[in-house]
């Protein structure tokens, strides 16, 4: 998949936190702040950097509101990233799959693919917005020489990290609503001047801390224009704790959001609008997630959940695989196709987890009343 299609602004350039200017180009800022004037709750969020793998991974709770979305952005890429289009297409090879068929183990899974991705699980609770969890590819943030040491660099160094909101590839919030996207060809997409644009990752960020359900995220995607200029169009995968799954899809200048009436959903890198009913036979990881949702009619368990990421995983290119349980909070990740050490998460509070993941901040799950 390509990495540009992470840096669609406020996708790909992003809005900093504590008022930083979005500028023509992703970048840090201009100059590093002196650790004794960082204002209380960004040296706390940069304190709260754990790290739990050595591929690595990270967390980090950020703490407080982050700075709002610009209503209109220009799509950039950050200056140390080729352009998507000197990768070629075949790298695109990430997986999204919801299992519904539970209703009280309601899964959501996903891999993403591309280069060396290393990655943050980031934790967030804006004061105006749902609490959250995501994976951010913090490439996009930190010098390549530096990934693998971050704990060892003072906090002010670490202030690019507060981009990270904006870099949400894959997540779930309070209320069990789950998002995922994958890169798909290129098609017009809809134009309304009387809209918003925003970027194709930062609408992501807005659904995470304003939707509770899959039609609160639909409408929220429909209240803007998406920027996919600067990378790959992409399309979205999104489901709840209620069962209700969509794939929103971009064709001919208009939105699709596909249901479904299976106890499953999924989407790898085709846009299935243009397929029509047929949508077997196109790609290998679509036709082994269908199988396999299918003979278990859509209630998988977590570790079979990570089995089948592990089936459709692709060496060289899988960077992690997330599942996240929509009904309960639990998240899981493996990270570079390690699947013998999975590192579990929960936005409740867990028993009996190793003590970095113990560490790790957690906001609680909310339960969204039934309408």
């Amino acid at each position: 998949m390509s990495r540009v299609l992470f840096l669609l602004l406020a996708g790909f350039g992003l809005a900093l936190a504590v008022g930083l200017v979005i500028a023509d180009q992703m970048r840090p800022p201009p100059t590093v702040p002196d650790v004794d004037i960082l204002p209380e709750t960004i040296a706390a969020t940069l304190e709260s950097l754990v790290k739990v793998d050595d591929y690595p991974l990270y967390t980090m709770r950020y703490i407080g509101a982050y700075s709002p979305i610009p209503a209109s952005t220009s799509s950039t890429q950050h200056p140390a990233r080729l352009p998507h289009d000197h990768y070629p297409a075949p790298t695109w090879a990430c997986s999204l799959f919801a299992a519904l068929g539970d209703e009280d183990g309601m899964l959501y899974g996903r891999n993403f693919d591309w280069t060396y991705s290393p990655a943050l699980l980031l934790f967030t609770d804006p004061p105006a917005g749902y609490a959250s969890v995501s994976m951010v590819d913090i490439a996009y943030l930190v010098d390549a020489s530096a990934v693998e040491t971050l704990l060892d660099l003072p906090l002010a160094a670490r202030t690019p990290l507060l981009y990270a909101p904006f870099l949400p590839f894959d997540g779930i919030n309070e209320h069990g609503l789950a998002i995922g996207m994958a890169a798909v060809p290129g098609s017009d997409m809809p134009y309304d001047p009387a809209k918003e644009k925003i970027g194709s990752l930062a609408v992501m960020r807005v659904i995470l801390d304003r939707a509770r359900t899959v039609e609160e995220a639909v409408s929220v995607l429909s209240d803007y224009n998406v920027d996919m200029e600067g990378g790959p169009p992409l399309h979205y995968l999104i489901a709840d704790r209620f069962g209700q799954a969509v794939l929103v899809e971009f064709r001919e200048g208009e939105m699709v959001a596909r249901s479904t009436d299976s106890p499953w959903h999924l989407a790898t890198n085709f846009i299935c609008t243009e397929a029509g009913d047929e949508l077997l036979g196109h790609c290998t990881r679509y036709d082994a997630i269908h199988t396999r949702s299918s003979q278990a009619a859509g209630q998988l368990a977590p570790q079979q959940a990570i089995d089948l990421l592990e089936q459709v995983s692709q060496p060289g290119s899988t960077q992690w695989s997330v599942v996240y349980d929509m009904s309960h909070g639990d998240v899981r990740v493996a990270m570079g196709r390690n699947y013998e050490q999975i590192h579990r998460f929960t936005l409740e509070q867990p028993t009996g987890q190793p003590s970095s993941v113990r560490s790790a901040p957690r906001p609680r799950l909310r339960v969204a009343p039934e309408a």
